[in-house]
């Protein structure tokens, strides 16, 4: 369309010669005005070569221009914009050449792979367009192989994968190693090779307990249940806040872990025919109350405490059940320290790799835990420390993520 009205405009303008040779023409029999040259324009014609300079030569050119100029401006005005041929629509499958004119880095590393042959630039003020991508196949369609894999091998971010069985991290660990990449392993297959996981460790502020504890509990609650009354839900929230906020806040960093949460369970007993009975765990609290009496996880131990006997030991029951995964020694062992240093993967290339078993999803609530924790982090990060954008881009690939 901007071709022909191109080649249209040039048109016009060609004509300007033919104006300015007809009014040299008719400039000699113009003595008395154009109207009286009107019944002389035959008799110029008949002598196209026969061209006189006279003293009104140059006003006739400049009226004939002027003329000429109204008539192209009333003609531009006026016209239609007919779009020949495509009276049905024009709109047409894009190929890939044309989606990467508009979409892709010209560097071919700055580019997030989405086929053979299309790209998409990581810069996405660039393109203003996001760069989330949902992949759909079914089993032997190609996603790791043909979509995971090719993008892992640009090399050009940070990468978070969700490695069922392994296969990414076998087939491409040694590879980003070699890249000088920092590689960090939580392997729920073979638990006692993987590094270690301790959510305690990133926890900032009250809040994110408050978050990691409503992420727990829905990554603990089987797909499908129907849902059951919210007080025992609410009433777990509120011991396990308690008991996650006293660890946070009063004890040695090397006891805030799910294996001291688990311990302190031990010593809240309840006597169902004893509402006077006090037990160590709540000495424990009674001794907090002295000490700081405004204390979050005080209050939240109260709200708890304030169930009858009967009710109380259903609850304590509940959350023992819920986190009855932390009495394994391998769980044990993986969540009483950390080594991954998720605050590290958007300031430096890192690859971390989350390996779970595609038949078995038992653990894999460790694995909500940290992503949850990981893009809080990432979004404070990138918010507060450098301006609204990490220094190193970070890419989920989360192959077979519904299994979270």
């Amino acid at each position: 369309m901007k071709e022909h009205r191109q080649d249209e405009y040039i048109f016009l303008a060609f004509f300007i010669i033919p104006v300015i040779w007809l009014a040299l023409l008719i400039a000699p029999y113009s003595s008395n005005g154009l109207i009286h040259a009107l019944p002389s324009f035959s008799t110029a014609i008949n002598h196209p070569f026969d061209i006189q300079w006279c003293p009104q030569t140059l006003k006739v050119i400049l009226i004939s221009l002027l003329l000429y100029g109204i008539g192209i401006m009333v003609y531009l005005s006026t016209r239609k914009n007919y779009r020949k041929t495509k009276e049905y629509g024009s709109a047409r499958w894009a190929n890939a050449q044309s989606v990467n004119r508009q979409y892709a880095d010209p560097d071919y590393f700055s580019n997030k792979l989405l086929s053979q042959n299309v790209r998409m630039g990581l810069n996405g003020k660039k393109h203003r367009r996001n760069l989330n991508t949902l992949v759909i196949g079914g089993s032997g369609a190609g996603k790791t192989r043909f979509y995971c894999k090719p993008n892992i091998m640009q090399c050009n971010t940070s990468f978070v994968v969700l490695d069922p069985k392994g296969e990414i991290l076998r087939s491409e660990g040694h590879m980003l190693e070699k890249e000088g990449y920092v590689i960090k392993v939580i392997d729920l297959i073979d638990m006692p090779r993987s590094h270690g996981y301790n959510p305690f460790h990133y926890i900032q502020s009250d809040k994110d307990i408050l978050k990691l504890i409503t992420n727990l509990i829905r990554n603990t609650t089987p797909k499908g249940s129907q849902p059951a009354d919210p007080f025992w839900e609410k009433s777990e929230t509120a011991l396990l806040e308690a008991l996650m906020l006293y660890l946070y806040h009063y004890a040695p960093e090397d006891e805030q872990n799910f294996t001291m949460v688990m311990e302190m369970l031990t010593y809240a007993d309840v006597h169902e025919d004893d509402e006077a009975y006090e037990s160590p765990l709540d000495e424990l609290f009674k001794q907090l109350e002295r000490t700081d009496p405004g204390s979050l996880a005080l209050k939240q131990y109260q709200i708890y405490k304030q169930a009858a006997g009967k009710t109380a030991k259903s609850i304590l029951i509940s959350v023992g059940v819920r986190l009855a995964a932390f009495n394994l020694e391998s769980v044990a062992s993986l969540t009483c320290y950390d080594e991954l240093e998720l605050e590290t993967i958007g300031s430096r290339k890192t690859a971390l790799c989350a390996v779970i078993p595609d038949n078995d999803s038992t653990f894999n609530f460790l694995i909500g835990m940290l992503y949850t924790q990981l893009f809080q982090m990432l979004y404070y990060q990138a918010d507060l420390e450098y301006g609204g954008e990490l220094p190193v881009p970070v890419h989920f690939l989360m192959d077979e993520f519904a299994n979270v």
